[in-house]
């Protein structure tokens, strides 16, 4: 059963952010744009040589594996204050994906 009060006070917080949280959000977003870079520069290769693994970038480096829980604990142990990591699955399939529903 829902009940309505109808006195009950609507409260809206807002999350106090301090100035060094706030500094270590924009490192961290910092780092996985250069991650991103990284990725984006040499993609094709990374594509070609570990289709069908787990791919984690971390410090600008890359870190491959077949579990992901594995691929990303490696990544933070070489780079435990990195933040921004980038990890992926290379599928093997290729070409369009497409997905219906025939309901």
């Amino acid at each position: 059963m829902i009940r309505a009060l109808k006195d009950a006070p609507f409260v809206i917080q807002t999350p106090v952010i301090s100035d060094e949280e706030r500094a270590a959000n924009i490192a961290a977003q910092a780092e996985f744009k250069k991650n991103v870079a990284w990725w984006n520069s040499r993609v094709k290769e990374i594509r070609d040589a570990h289709t069908g693994k787990f791919v984690c970038v971390a410090g600008e480096e890359l870190f491959v594996g077949d579990d992901p829980i594995e691929v990303v604990a490696r990544a933070e142990a070489a780079h435990p204050n990195s933040g921004g990591y980038l990890g992926l699955y290379l599928s093997p399939h290729r070409g369009p994906k497409i997905h219906a529903n025939r309901g």
